[in-house]
């Protein structure tokens, strides 16, 4: 992103934060960030577009912390113990953004930040029933989409402690703690017999109209129908090679990963980045 852009939005995080996002005007975020109204509206349309990218801003962030740590050798128990201590670091030092989240409830938001947020959302959970799949086995299936719901309240509990309360914690002591209980949690799960509340059903109700590709055939059709209409050479290609690499009896995690973060370039192709991200992790 230009850094110009970079800049406003990070001006604009502290004065929402500590204003309100509709009691902090546009002449406001131009006087923080030095900058003129002429030169806002070239790099934003309107305060709301701000905001929507300003989300984008900080979901790539910890996207990208969270692939650099996809990208280590590490077994999947260890992978998911270090980037949750990501996601808790990325949090904990955007404190500003978060307390903008909680501060304004009642943002007035379009249509393409609700979608934004349900894609975040269920990206989230989707991210983590993979991990808990990848750690324990295919015999958690049917209570995997339940199981990811509970790591995040877990993680959300000890981030209100950090963000509100400004608690200080050592975070990869925390995210060890986080994994331990998640061991209990299952094991719960195995042994008690607790049938899941939460279902594939129900969260097909979460699903944003554009994350319906719950299988590897779906998910094909839909690539190959982008690649058969892609004009941009670019994309086509980039569209090829994840065809190609899908159609493997052992998909690589680093081609799929690398291609999502290509198409992630492209807005028109956020969801489809994101939902390959969540699916391979």
């Amino acid at each position: 992103m230009d850094q110009k852009k970079v800049n406003i939005i990070e001006n604009a995080i502290k004065l929402f934060a500590q204003r309100g996002f509709s009691s902090t005007s546009v002449q406001e975020i131009v006087n923080a960030s030095q900058i003129s109204k002429g030169a806002f509206y070239l790099h934003f349309n309107s305060k709301d577009e701000l905001l929507h990218e300003l989300f984008e801003y900080y979901w790539l962030r910890m996207q990208t912390r969270i692939n650099e740590v996809s990208a280590k050798p590490l077994d999947p128990k260890e992978k998911f113990t270090d980037q949750l201590k990501v996601t808790i670091e990325e949090i904990a030092t955007h404190r500003d953004f978060i307390i903008m989240q909680v501060r304004e409830q009642a943002i007035p938001f379009n249509d393409t930040i609700e979608h934004f947020i349900r894609r975040m959302r269920y990206h989230s959970i989707l991210f983590y029933r993979n991990h808990l799949l990848s750690i324990y086995g295919q015999e958690i299936e049917p209570y995997a989409w339940e199981a990811s719901v509970m790591v995040q309240g877990i993680l959300k509990s000890y981030m209100d402690l950090i963000i509100v309360d400004n608690v200080e914690f050592d975070y990869f002591v925390l995210a060890q703690s986080i994994t331990n209980k998640v061991d209990s949690l299952i094991e719960g799960y195995k042994h008690k017999n607790d049938q899941p509340v939460i279902t594939e059903k129900i969260i097909h109700q979460l699903t944003p109209s554009s994350y319906n590709l719950h299988y590897l055939d779906d998910l094909l059709e839909q690539l190959e129908i982008i690649a058969s209409s892609e004009p941009e050479p670019d994309i086509k290609e980039t569209i090829d090679v994840l065809v190609q690499e899908l159609k493997t009896s052992s998909p690589r995690r680093v081609i799929i990963t690398g291609m999502a973060h290509h198409l992630e370039k492209y807005e028109r192709y956020a969801d489809l980045a994101s939902l390959l991200r969540a699916k391979f992790m």
